[in-house]
């Protein structure tokens, strides 16, 4: 279907879905009201000049093509967008160690991170690997050698799924690199060992999707959502989905494709 002109006086979804855009690229004060008034348009012709179109707040064609490529999507998600995969998180220590390995530890807490923790042994050494993602080190606060720090169960579906990303043209919307291997606990716990303790999780996007927060939306900034049905073929939990605090930078191995499905995956998406 295709997107309908907006310009000053209309009303309805379609201009609350580009106010929320328009909120999330820099107008913060702007009210997704639903009504396309003065404000709107102004913030429209200041979108539609940083982007060298004609600044004339009449939002058609040429003003939707820059859009979707900031990340706009014309189409109504709401926030339980996407739904949660067939497969549960991996949420018990038990369940990490049967498919990770286990490791001893001890607390390791400093100032700035007071759930860290100091892995024992040569587990990180045999487990953890230096795994190179295809533009990875195009992305804010991504190492500079284009390598993540993963488990090495894990790693051909973590580069498999960055390829896939890429396919259909969405690392655009991974802005930040923002962890993956730390030795801690979850935050605010002392006791319960985190997924990145393991090299089995990544976060991305932080600022627009903090813990305990409600995620980015499609269509704002720092959304992560179109990228989550992707990442659960390939065996990847949201944090989003998550039942109580939800964690929407985070992303989790929950199970470990074999050969034949990441294959198949390959298949599908052209990788």
């Amino acid at each position: 279907m295709a997107l309908p002109v907006l310009k000053r006086g209309a009303t309805g979804e379609a201009v609350e879905r580009w106010q929320q855009f328009l909120i999330g690229h820099g107008f913060p004060d702007l009210v997704a009201d639903g009504k396309f008034g003065k404000a709107t348009e102004d913030a429209s012709k200041t979108y539609q000049a940083s982007k060298g179109l004609l600044a004339d707040g009449v939002i058609g064609g040429k003003t939707y093509a820059k859009a979707l490529e900031d990340g706009f999507d014309g189409v109504q998600y709401d926030a339980d967008f996407p739904p949660k995969p067939a497969f549960p998180a991996v949420v018990s220590l038990s369940e990490r160690q049967q498919l990770f390995g286990k490791f001893d530890y001890v607390s390791d807490p400093t100032p700035n991170n007071p759930e860290r923790v100091k892995i024992l042994g040569g587990w990180v050494n045999e487990n953890i690997l230096e795994v190179e993602l295809v533009d990875f080190q195009n992305i804010a606060g991504a190492p500079g050698n284009g390598k993540m720090q993963f488990h090495r169960l894990a790693a051909p579906q973590l580069q498999a799924l960055w390829k896939a990303w890429k396919s259909k043209d969405l690392l655009k919307f991974i802005l930040t690199f923002d962890g993956s291997f730390v030795p801690r606990f979850i935050r605010g716990s002392r006791t319960v060992l985190s997924n990145h303790a393991f090299g089995s999780a990544f976060d991305i996007n932080y600022e627009w999707n903090k813990l305990s927060h409600t995620p980015a939306l499609v269509g704002a900034k720092g959304s992560v959502r179109l990228l989550v049905p992707i990442a659960n073929e390939y065996g990847f939990y949201w944090g989003g989905h998550f039942n109580s605090r939800k964690d929407g930078m985070h992303f989790e191995v929950a199970r470990i494709l074999s050969d034949e499905e990441l294959q198949t995956l390959a298949n599908k998406y052209g990788i």
